[in-house]
């Protein structure tokens, strides 16, 4: 999913609205900053690169179904082996 920051907390906003404040989440955030290629032979030495390059990437990185696949893989995995644990035996 693509989003602008400004779109993105309005969206959380909403989500806190209806599920309140304190309802878990997990999350990843990826912006500008993070599009960026290191130098070669340079230790440390980030390129970083236009605004309009940066939003292209970030649309391919959001428009990408593999990321939600493996983020339900993982949820539904997390889900079956917490079913097992008696921890949770009372609360199924």
């Amino acid at each position: 999913m693509y989003r602008t920051l400004s779109e993105l907390r309005d969206s959380i906003n909403e989500l806190i609205e209806q599920q309140g404040e304190n309802a878990p989440c997990a999350a990843f955030v990826f912006t500008q900053e993070d599009v960026f290629e290191f130098v070669d032979g340079v230790e440390n030495e980030e390129k970083h690169f236009p605004l309009v390059f940066s939003q292209d990437v970030l649309a391919d990185v959001g428009g990408s179904s593999y990321i939600y696949e493996q983020v339900g893989e993982m949820i539904d995995g997390s889900i079956s082996y917490r079913k097992n644990l008696s921890v949770y035996k009372d609360s199924n």
